[in-house]
């Protein structure tokens, strides 16, 4: 439970927004999703009856039969999500009324009413300034903690092969990533089947760290998986990334690739 005798501020989290929003790598990614569960938020409702100002601090015992309905907000594509803030200010930012009733509430708190809703697709952070949106798939990837990369071993078989239905939203979702990333000079997706289980495989010709590369583009790629699908990446110049580039044309290609 909050203690209500804290301020409200966090700024970890908002720190961690802005270096996210100014680069995406492991770093900044890893810092952001820690913040964010650790994160205490403001959260408009609506309390009927309106309970009766309290003693000097300020406190409030609700009675039995209280309604609390949490504020929600409608985007320009009919998506239906919950708003927090980080701080005071952010919340006066939609509007700044002296007797403004809040809750706070965790991620966890948040994230599980989403989860338990089906109208919600997720809640937005400080949306009339940083404006950062956690959908139910991105919640459901923090949930689910750090992903395990494969490691094929000599006795597994690995077949591959062109997806039947073409994953446009998230080649597209890819290359708008890439674009921005200098050191990328092509990626491929295939599908991969191995043990039974299928995933978009996406090879990728980099220089560089590895990690940030990768993690940079599994932020934009997961949020774009549809239910039960999977992704896994390897480099290019791995035994299946060479197989790969030698069956099929990338679907990203740098005009300014770079050489080692």
């Amino acid at each position: 439970m909050s203690d209500i005798n804290t301020p409200v501020t966090n700024s970890e989290l908002v720190a961690a927004m802005e270096a996210i929003q100014e680069e995406v790598n492991a770093d900044t990614q890893d810092a952001y999703f820690e913040a964010l569960k650790n994160a205490r938020f403001l959260s408009p409702v609506t309390i009927e009856p309106r309970p009766e100002l309290g003693d000097v601090e300020e406190k409030t015992t609700l009675q039995a039969g209280t309604k609390i309905s949490f504020s929600c907000l409608t985007d320009s594509s009919g998506d239906t999500y919950l708003p927090v803030y980080t701080d005071w200010p952010a919340l006066k930012q939609w509007r700044d009324v002296p007797d403004e009733q809040t809750m706070i509430t965790s991620y966890d708190d948040i994230s599980d009413m989403v989860l338990k809703d089906s109208n919600n697709v997720g809640f937005v952070i400080n949306p009339y300034s940083h404006n950062i949106p956690v959908r139910r798939d991105v919640i459901g990837r923090i949930n689910a903690g750090p992903t395990s990369q494969w490691k094929t071993d000599k006795d597994t078989a690995v077949h591959i092969g062109v997806p039947a239905n073409n994953p446009a939203v998230l080649k597209e979702a890819i290359v708008n990533h890439l674009k921005s990333q200098k050191n990328v000079k092509g990626a491929w997706l295939v599908l991969m089947e191995k043990n039974s289980e299928f995933s978009f495989l996406i090879v990728v010709d980099f220089i560089g760290d590895r990690q940030a590369i990768f993690n940079g583009i599994a932020s934009v790629a997961v949020p774009k998986l549809r239910k039960g699908e999977l992704i896994d990446m390897v480099p290019a110049d791995s035994d299946i990334g060479r197989q790969v580039i030698r069956d099929y044309p990338p679907f990203y290609r740098s005009k300014t690739p770079k050489s080692l």
